[in-house]
C-alpha cells in the first residue's frame, strides 16, 4: 500500500507474516502519524493511555512534562509498535479527527484486510509498525515487538530469556526505561527490554553487567527472521 498523501509519502508492507509496517523515511511525517495512536497504547501519563484527547491537549502536556522549549516528540522518537486490538480501539476513538487520522484509518483497514485474506479469510491478530526504511536498527528493534506479539513460540523462548536476568539487572533495565519515558507496566517493560536486548542495547543500556545477556537475545531474534 503506498501512501501519497500531501502530508505524509511512505509504503506500508508485510515484512514478517501479519507485521506490518508503515515506511516513512522523514522523522517529522511518521511521529505525527503515529504520535496519539503510539500514545494511546503505552503512554506513561494516565490522562493520556487509554483515553481520548486532542493533539493540542498532548502537544503542551509532553513540551511542559519533559520541560522543553518545544513538542519535541518527533525528534525523541523514531520507531512505533502498536498491536492491532490497540488500533482498533483508537481507530473508533480518533477516527478522522486531523488528516493523520484519516490516513491511519486506511492503514487499518488495510492490514485488516489483508490479514485477513493471508488466514483464509478469518480474523488473525496481526501488528503496526513504524520505521525509516534507512534505520535498521529500529526497523529490527519494531519488528523483534512485532514477534512477541504474534508469535507464540518467540514469546515462549522471550519469556524464558526474561526470567533468567537476575532481579538486580532487571530492576536497572526497568529504571532506565521509566526515565527514558516508557510507562511502568511489566507487559511493556518486558517487551521493550526484551526488543533492546535482542537487537542491541544503547541509550545508557549497554553496561558491561547488562550486555551479558545480549547474545541469547540476539541469536533468538536471528532464529525468527532468518
Amino acid at each position: 500500500m503506498k501512501i501519497n498523501h500531501p502530508l505524509v509519502k511512505g509504503v506500508v508492507k508485510e515484512v514478517r507474516p501479519f507485521i506490518y509496517c508503515v515506511e516513512i523515511d522523514d522523522d517529522y511525517d511518521r511521529a505525527m502519524l503515529f504520535c496519539r495512536y503510539q500514545e494511546f497504547y503505552e503512554s506513561p501519563y494516565k490522562k493520556f493511555r487509554g483515553k481520548p484527547f486532542t493533539w493540542m491537549e498532548y502537544m503542551r502536556f509532553y513540551k511542559s512534562s519533559w520541560k522543553k522549549r518545544m513538542f519535541t516528540y518527533p525528534d525523541d522518537w523514531s520507531g512505533y509498535n502498536i498491536p492491532c486490538n490497540i488500533i482498533h480501539q483508537a481507530h473508533h476513538i480518533f477516527c478522522k479527527d486531523t488528516e493523520y487520522d484519516a490516513i491511519m484509518n486506511d492503514i487499518y483497514w488495510y492490514c485488516e484486510k489483508d490479514s485477513s485474506e493471508k488466514n483464509d479469510n478469518k480474523q488473525v491478530d496481526w501488528y503496526l509498525i513504524g520505521a525509516s526504511g534507512k534505520d535498521l536498527r529500529t526497523m529490527d528493534h519494531e519488528i523483534a515487538h512485532g514477534l512477541y506479539f504474534t508469535n507464540k513460540e518467540y514469546k515462549k523462548e522471550i519469556t524464558k530469556l526474561i526470567k533468567s536476568i537476575k532481579p538486580i539487572h532487571y530492576e536497572k533495565l526497568k529504571k532506565k526505561l521509566i526515565k527514558m519515558g516508557y510507562v511502568n507496566d511489566k507487559k511493556i517493560l518486558d517487551d521493550e527490554i526484551h526488543a533492546f536486548m535482542s537487537t542491541g542495547l544503547y541509550n545508557g543500556m549497554n553496561t558491561k553487567e547488562l550486555k551479558v545477556y545480549e547474545k541469547e537475545f540476539k541469536k533468538n531474534f536471528r532464529n525468527f527472521t532468518k
